[in-house]
């Protein structure tokens, strides 16, 4: 069976001598793993568009346990993420964190739209990329169904407390008569909650713009960073790391 879809390439492996074992997030079929035969023969025509952050159309057809891609026409490589090595990291994230939380098969359009934004976004010149991965990765959670509870306690559902903690374990706020549910809670100031909403709700080319201190991006950060391993059952994304180190 032959399938004709649009994806962004999230991982290129070499696979044998001269071809790729790729992990592509397509529209049609979602997350797949894809065959590309020959890929790096000197006159190939797909090398172009197998590479990561490349967003091709692909003509895949359908095996018994992989995809084969017949065809692959590049659309966008993202060219300036390439020459910025903060920008390549953080971009790296997003892919890591895109291809954690869609299993082999499922296909999301909310999130291919949003990968898709974000990549072209980060390209542009003077773009403040702190928003922008924050709310990249509060949407993804929302778009994978782990829609952070940030409207009063999770457990409780008492809209009023003089504090308030964040906690993964049960998936949003603990006002302060519940701080002993969970432990590992991190505090977190109503600034940083009406941040995170503004984030959720807001269109992403809306962010680009946006100006936030370091310590309410380092406060949600800590908090995403939490929610999201937890949920993912990592324990550390690499390209992130890199990205901070910059």
């Amino acid at each position: 069976m032959l399938v004709t879809t649009e994806g962004f390439v999230l991982r290129n492996r070499k696979y044998r001598e001269t071809d790729s074992l790729l992990t592509i997030f397509t529209r049609k079929v979602g997350k797949i793993n894809a065959i590309a035969k020959g890929a790096h023969r000197p006159k190939s025509n797909l090398l172009a568009g197998i590479q990561p952050f490349s967003y091709s159309e692909f003509v895949l057809y359908k095996g018994r346990s992989l995809y084969s891609i017949n065809q692959c026409e590049v659309k966008e490589i993202f060219y300036p993420l390439r020459e910025d090595l903060k920008k390549l990291s953080y971009a790296a994230y997003l892919l890591e964190l895109v291809e954690s939380v869609i299993t082999e098969g499922q296909t999301n359009n909310r999130l291919f739209n949003l990968l898709g934004r974000t990549l072209y976004i980060l390209k542009e010149d003077n773009v403040e990329i702190n928003p922008i991965i924050r709310a990249f990765e509060i949407k993804l959670m929302n778009y994978s169904g782990y829609r952070p509870h940030l409207v009063g306690c999770v457990h409780c559902a008492n809209k009023q407390s003089i504090s308030w903690k964040f906690s993964a374990e049960q998936g949003g706020l603990l006002c302060s008569s519940c701080f002993n549910i969970d432990s590992s809670a991190i505090r977190i100031r109503n600034t940083t909650v009406k941040l995170a909403i503004y984030l959720l709700a807001k269109d992403i080319e809306e962010i680009k713009d946006l100006k936030v201190s370091r310590y309410l991006n380092n406060e949600l950060k800590n908090v995403l960073k939490q929610y999201i391993l937890t949920y993912t059952n990592r324990y550390n994304f690499k390209s992130l790391e890199m990205a901070e180190k910059l």
